[in-house]
């Protein structure tokens, strides 16, 4: 049986007060406990220890027991070895103070997921410590509540489990239409509906999906954030759609035809004669569904590239040369 030492535990001195002690225990409560950090069997193993640790610490006559084991168990360990057949329960009834577990921590292990003491707690202190960390007080209905040390109250009656977040990646296109995914929470693998014109960062709501109650509560809930990939032709601005499209120096000059790209495969619009480089055109109804909204749309502007004709002719040449006299540009 090895020695536990419950103040480096709690990482506080020996002379440190009650409040101290509990502030202490507070703070690694909050950062090791098991719904914070769900599935991971390290921080559940490290809340055990910092629980058993206030368990004796926070208890003046259990702190007083445990402060005399030290010296003595110092005493025992120069004389007796590894542990001989020494009685170290019987020692704790000589001391005055073996006994009656305290009533808290069954509630401790069930709410938080804790399990058996060490058994160096389990040897020294036999059928548990004594009562009154924890007062218990009836709420409405009888339903037992107890004075919690993280300082909010919780009920033995039934508690909602904690709430799950994650992240989601979908394409641009998938938005569009609206898609059904697969997520993985907790090992488990479950279909996430996505609806059209969601926008990048919305996050969906399943209800009770989330961690398990306690004592018969109902569920947390799933929250997904959806999380829309960047598009090579497209960019979003709210509801509507961006991108661009070439157009000759020959159809803007003198108008033409010219197909362009949109959700839904490539569309053919007319380019109105003697149209400037960067020219915008606007296609109602082109861009993206409007979230939680049937049957309306967003609209999609194309910015026009005029494309200057390469490696001219002579005969090429000479009639631009000829157009510019004429149009006094030369």
């Amino acid at each position: 049986m090895n020695y536990k030492d419950y103040y480096s535990t709690l990482g506080v001195k020996k002379g440190a007060s009650k409040d101290e002690i509990k502030k202490a225990y507070r703070r690694l409560a909050r950062k090791y406990h098991p719904d914070v950090n769900p599935d991971d069997d390290t921080a559940v193993k490290k809340f055990k220890e910092i629980s058993e640790a206030y368990e004796v610490l926070g208890n003046e006559e259990n702190r007083k027991l445990y402060d005399q084991l030290g010296s003595d168990w110092k005493r025992y360990k120069q004389t007796a070895g590894q542990g001989g057949d020494f009685n170290w329960q019987q020692w704790a009834q000589n001391q005055g103070a073996r006994g009656r577990r305290q009533a808290h921590s069954q509630s401790t292990e069930d709410f938080f997921g804790g399990g058996e003491f060490s058994d160096f707690f389990e040897q020294i202190f036999g059928g548990g410590i004594n009562r009154g960390q924890f007062r218990q007080r009836r709420g409405r209905g009888g339903a037992e509540f107890q004075d919690h040390p993280f300082g909010y109250e919780t009920r033995s009656a039934s508690q909602k489990g904690k709430d799950i977040h994650a992240e989601l990646e979908i394409t641009l296109e998938e938005a569009y239409s609206g898609t059904e995914k697969s997520v993985r929470v907790n090992r488990n693998q479950m279909k996430v509906k996505i609806p059209k014109g969601i926008y990048d960062g919305r996050r969906l709501k399943l209800k009770g999906r989330g961690h398990s109650g306690l004592h018969g509560g109902e569920s947390g809930d799933l929250y997904i954030k959806v999380n829309i990939k960047p598009h090579d032709v497209f960019t979003r601005e709210d509801d509507n759609l961006y991108t661009t499209a070439e157009t000759t120096l020959y159809q803007a000059i003198l108008g033409g035809v010219i197909s362009v790209p949109t959700m839904t495969g490539n569309v053919k619009i007319k380019v109105p004669p003697e149209s400037q480089p960067g020219k915008v055109m606007r296609l109602a109804g082109y861009g993206m569904p409007v979230f939680q909204s049937e049957n309306r749309k967003g609209d999609l502007f194309v910015t026009l590239q005029v494309v200057l004709p390469e490696k001219l002719t002579e005969k090429e040449k000479k009639l631009f040369r000829e157009l510019a006299e004429f149009r006094n540009e030369k």
